[in-house]
């Protein structure tokens, strides 16, 4: 090399350093635990990520899978930092019960809109009330989908009944034959979703009218002996609700991992609050992901340190909510 050539050399050297230095550090990723493509938990996620990427010095990266059960043990190995879940599931996965063996280290962000579910009936059945149904043939196990049997006797525990006071039969599925089941009359009594495809076709063609919970304290405590139920006012207009009624709610729930850093949380935050209309925006499910129902004392797992100091720097955190938190921690802390 000619004294020229080294010289050109040193001060290409020195320039690229000079420009390594000076180049700001790649954004932080923070990588959000999903379910597959149509599920309400990766339409959740997605629209996270894109905001979160948008708007904030970090990428929003999701990781989707068949669902909790995979992308929490990721979150031990620091492969995954948010997630998106049921409110029971996430509950179950903080408790390390159910379906989980071991506790997870997760706490609420958000919580957010979900779905009203509930129990129905054909409308030529003759009945109107949850408490006419004693004896009725119902839908049980559901062997592919256990929490649907969870639910399903908490809707019967509403009304002061379980299994053994109904003809139940086993189902493997929830949906998997439940055309048949109400068009053939093989069942009395059905469970399902308020707004599912399945339900605008029945109410057009036979009828069907879901039943509403009884929504008195006696009745609620009778329901969260059998799962920590929420339960919500529905107002007469969609397919199978012909009346104002109670039914369950089961909400979404956005969590994260204990260790995952002030900043990422207040930034992911910051996304959902300050950037709410477009967060929403990006699909109609969204709709109920509003701001005034991030924070709520029907949570049933306590929010993680750095949301509350978040939404106490926003003035989005009462002393009601205070109170809540605390005796959510001494619960958790059995």
């Amino acid at each position: 090399m000619t004294a020229h050539s080294r010289k050109t050399w040193l001060a290409g050297a020195v320039t690229a350093a000079a420009v390594a230095i000076a180049a700001p550090a790649a954004a932080q990723d923070i990588v959000i635990g999903a379910n597959q493509p149509g599920s309400n938990f990766y339409t959740i996620g997605a629209a996270l990520s894109d905001v979160l990427s948008e708007h904030s010095e970090f990428t929003g990266r999701l990781m989707t899978s068949t669902g909790a059960g995979v992308w929490l043990p990721m979150m031990t190995t620091g492969e995954v930092d948010l997630g998106t879940a049921s409110h029971y599931e996430a509950y179950l996965a903080a408790k390390g019960e159910g379906p989980f063996p071991q506790a997870f280290d997760i706490s609420m962000i958000a919580a957010g809109s979900g779905l009203n579910v509930g129990l129905y009936v054909r409308e030529d059945s003759g009945i109107t009330s949850i408490d006419e149904i004693e004896g009725r043939r119902i839908g049980s196990g559901y062997a592919g989908s256990p929490a649907i049997d969870v639910f399903a006797r908490g809707e019967l525990a509403n009304a002061g009944l379980t299994y053994d006071d109904m003809d139940a039969q086993p189902r493997s599925t929830l949906y998997g034959g439940q055309r048949e089941d109400v068009t053939e009359n093989r069942l009395d009594v059905f469970y399902a979703s308020l707004g599912s495809g399945l339900i605008s076709e029945l109410d057009s063609t036979l009828g069907v009218r879901f039943l509403s919970l009884d929504p008195s304290s006696e009745a609620l405590e009778h329901m969260r002996e059998v799962y920590p139920a929420v339960i919500s006012e529905v107002e007469a207009g969609p397919p199978g609700v012909k009346e104002d009624i109670y039914m369950t709610f089961l909400p979404s729930y956005l969590v994260a991992y204990g260790e995952v850093s002030e900043d990422a949380i207040h930034a992911t935050l910051d996304a959902l609050v300050e950037h709410n209309d477009q967060f929403r925006s990006a699909n109609p499910a969204l709709a109920g992901w509003t701001t005034d129902r991030f924070v709520t004392t029907e949570a049933i797992m306590p929010y993680h340190p750095h949301a509350v100091s978040y939404y106490r720097e926003h003035g989005m955190w009462s002393d009601e909510m205070e109170a809540h938190q605390q005796a959510l921690l001494e619960e958790f802390a059995d």
